[in-house]
Formats: structure tokens, C-alpha cells, sequence
């Protein structure tokens, strides 16, 4: 990928923080996101971002290093998220 950096980020709506893994190629950067928005529950946000350090609506920030664990860990959030009901 050069040096460009791309990161995935899942976050709740309306609480503070988020998960963040940093691509580490550029098909990860392509395939991962939408695999994410299939399994994602609502309440559940999924965003790419190039720069992290400026998006501080999404801070703090934890970085999971491995795919997987990450993945596992947008799975729990979407046990946790409140569900939004259309009215």
C-alpha cells in the first residue's frame, strides 16, 4: 500500500471511544469494510479513516493488530449496541 495508512474503525453510537485496526494490505482496505457493514447491527458505526488522530469525535482510540481479533471484537459489539427502532 505504499505509505498510505488505512484504518477501520467500529464505534457505538453515543458513547465514548472506539476499535480501530489498520489495514495491512490494500485488499483488506477493499474487502474487510463491506464484510463488517453485512454483519453490523444497528447502533454499530463502521468508518474508514486515513488519519485517525484527527477524527477525536471517535477517541479514544484502541488499535487491535490482528484481523480476527478485531472482527471478534466488532461481533461483540454488536451484542452491546442499543438497537434504534424506526417509529
Amino acid at each position: 500500500m505504499g505509505d498510505k495508512k488505512i484504518y477501520i474503525v467500529a464505534k457505538i453510537f453515543d458513547q465514548q471511544g472506539c476499535i480501530a485496526y489498520r489495514c495491512k494490505t490494500l485488499n483488506e482496505a477493499r474487502c474487510v469494510p463491506g464484510t463488517l457493514e453485512a454483519l453490523r447491527a444497528d447502533g454499530v458505526q463502521i468508518v474508514i479513516l486515513d488519519s485517525p488522530e484527527i477524527y477525536s469525535e471517535y477517541a479514544p482510540y484502541t488499535y487491535i493488530e490482528d484481523l480476527k481479533e478485531f472482527i471478534d471484537k466488532v461481533a461483540q459489539m454488536n451484542r452491546v449496541a442499543p438497537v434504534f427502532r424506526k417509529h
